[in-house]
């Protein structure tokens, strides 16, 4: 079983997490912005822009982060990624 220390390592040398032990919220905000539009613009695309269907999927992943659930959130993220045939992005995986 590995520690704190070993475990947030490869989030240090991904800038994920600095050496203070915080977390880099640049970092955090330019891989949302990398990542998100075109996840967006394919949910778009492959829902038919129906709005609604697209809330739902904002929804679902909005609550599980609310309620803590973050493995699971990124379960319905990687799932999706896969369903829309998108590669996942590592970076986000080291999350």
């Amino acid at each position: 079983m590995k520690n704190a220390i070993e475990a947030s390592e490869p989030l240090m040398a991904a800038n994920i997490i600095l050496s203070t032990g915080e977390i880099n919220k640049d970092k955090i905000n330019l891989l949302a912005g990398a990542y998100t539009p075109p996840f967006a613009e394919m949910v778009w695309t492959v829902t038919g822009g129906e709005a609604e269907t697209v809330s739902r999927v904002y929804a679902v992943l909005n609550a599980l982060y609310s309620e803590g659930r973050e493995t699971e959130m990124l379960e319905v993220l990687r799932l999706l990624f896969g369903v829309l045939g998108l590669p996942f992005p590592e970076d986000v995986e080291l999350l």
